[in-house]
């Protein structure tokens, strides 16, 4: 399945409308949300499904099962499975509840576009039934950005030969952009289902429709399909290595989201400043806020210019991350359409680190007196939740592995604890653990860089994908060394600098 994303030429009768059916998709969500929260308060507070929930893990945390105790384990899910149902929670009791709820937007939303956003909230509590989820929250209306329905015949219907939506008896053309040829080509296939999504610029929203289409989309690329050749990509959380036949690349990732970090930060606080001089009376003298005061805050229209302008910054940033992360892709597929990646949970590395531990240096701390004091200090527990917020690693693992797929190609993912890339030495033929600000190792006499050598061992993995070929490193490391200085050299040359990552 394929996407196509066409601008609507709206006018300020259609704008308003729409407005007012994003009210309404608003509406419908909290409600579902509140009724969720409801099902599930009713849910921990069965003793039934609490005991039985309790046996299940139990028998879960045990490192060996019997037959018995597997069949009593189905059991026990199935039982649970009928209380959970029983207290409402499931996609179709949604989806019933909220049919009543929706009866006074029919002439704005069609019956599907309901389902959708009841499938929506289900799929949210389901996360907190069966995973990790721990809250269902409530949306404020400026966060609801698409309408989605399920077929092209209910609801948003799209018209491929005059190029315009009909939406409840709005008509609206849609505007097509230059490379038509790419646009026409890629609605040839039949259309799956359509939705309506808004993204805010400083002048305000902007509305698009979203064609969903069955089958691939059509190639730009001029990759070889049936190029056999594999590439090796280090992904780190600032930066991409990849090594292929007859290329190395290095490069940093999303290079200028600093850029909008601070335009960002220089927003909030005039926002916050303006947020100050209309409410005096909701702050404390020290600058807290005073919780006591429960009247409702009043916002200038100057600020509620800038709060469109910082949901645009937050659009063009996002926006600019995955244009940057399609544009390194293109180039890794120019080489192959195959690459081995580690297999990164990247989820872990945004937790904070659990150990307090102490600096191995010590600072010299000045005391009241003069003097000067040695002190071990803490480590700092942060990890790398920012870096992870503006670099998208696990976005550009997401579109590497749909652009290969889209080419013939595959992204093959090696097992990061037996592999550990970073640590092995093929000429030695042995594991060390380096410190994460080492950026360089050597081997066989030879400097490397550290991220490059990584994506050249995984380049150069066995079939399991559990450990390097030390026989193709061996054969390949020469080649390898050859283009690693050519590239190294070219990047200082040019002024292409990262030394807590590339380490010049």
């Amino acid at each position: 399945m394929h996407t196509v994303r066409l601008l609507l030429a709206t006018t300020k009768y259609d704008e308003q409308i729409i407005n007012k059916r994003f009210h309404a998709v608003s509406h419908i969500h909290n409600v579902l949300v509140k009724h969720s929260k409801k099902c599930l308060k009713k849910l921990s507070c069965d003793k039934e499904y609490q005991s039985l929930k309790a046996e299940y893990s139990a028998i879960l945390k045990k490192n060996k099962i019997s037959k018995e105790e597997r069949a009593y384990k189905k059991q026990i899910s199935r039982r649970m499975a009928e209380i959970v149902k029983g207290h409402g929670l499931s996609e179709y009791s949604f989806q019933a509840y909220i049919k009543i709820c929706a009866r006074q937007f029919r002439g704005c939303l069609s019956s599907q576009q309901v389902q959708k956003e009841a499938t929506r909230v289900w799929r949210g509590t389901e996360k907190i039934l069966y995973g990790n989820g721990h809250e269902l929250h409530f949306k404020k209306f400026r966060d609801f950005n698409t309408i989605c329905g399920k077929t092209n015949t209910n609801g948003v219907k799209f018209y491929k030969n005059a190029y315009f939506i009909e939406w409840l008896g709005l008509n609206i053309k849609c505007r097509l952009p230059k490379n038509r040829d790419y646009i026409i080509k890629a609605l040839n296939s039949d259309i799956s289902y359509c939705e309506i999504e808004r993204k805010m610029f400083p002048n305000g929203w902007h509305y698009y429709v979203v064609i969903y289409l069955k089958g691939d989309a059509p190639h730009k690329l001029s990759t070889a399909e049936n190029n056999d050749s594999i590439t090796g990509v280090d992904i780190g959380v600032s930066t991409v290595a990849a090594v292929s036949e007859n290329e190395v690349i290095l490069k940093e990732l999303a290079p200028r989201c600093k850029v909008y970090n601070r335009k960002i930060e220089k927003l909030q606080i005039n926002m916050d400043i303006s947020k100050r001089i209309s409410n005096p009376d909701k702050y404390n003298p020290d600058g807290s806020i005073d919780r006591s005061n429960h009247e409702k805050w009043a916002y200038s229209k100057t600020y509620l210019k800038k709060l469109n302008r910082l949901k645009s910054l937050y659009r063009q940033k996002k926006a600019y991350i995955k244009q940057s992360h399609e544009e390194i892709i293109n180039g890794l597929l120019e080489q192959s359409a195959s690459f081995i990646v580690e297999d990164m949970s990247f989820k872990g590395l945004q937790h904070r680190a659990k150990k307090t531990e102490r600096r191995k240096e010590a600072a010299d701390i000045k005391q009241k007196d003069g003097s000067f004091k040695k002190v071990y200090k803490h480590r700092r527990k942060k990890r790398f939740g920012k870096s992870l917020n503006d670099r998208a690693p696990a976005s550009f693992i997401t579109i590497l592995t749909r652009k290969a797929n889209l080419y013939g190609g595959n992204v093959y993912k090696a097992d990061t604890r037996s592999f550990r890339a970073s640590q092995y030495n093929h000429v030695t033929d042995d594991y060390t653990k380096p410190e994460l600000s080492e950026r360089n190792k050597l081997i066989g006499g030879h400097k490397v860089q550290r991220d490059l050598y990584s994506a050249f061992l995984l380049r150069n993995s066995n079939k399991e994908l559990n450990k390097p070929d030390r026989a193709k490193c061996i054969c390949e490391f020469d080649r390898f060394l050859k283009l690693q200085n050519c590239l190294l050299t070219e990047m200082k040359e040019n002024g292409i600098s990262m030394k807590q990552c590339f380490g010049f």
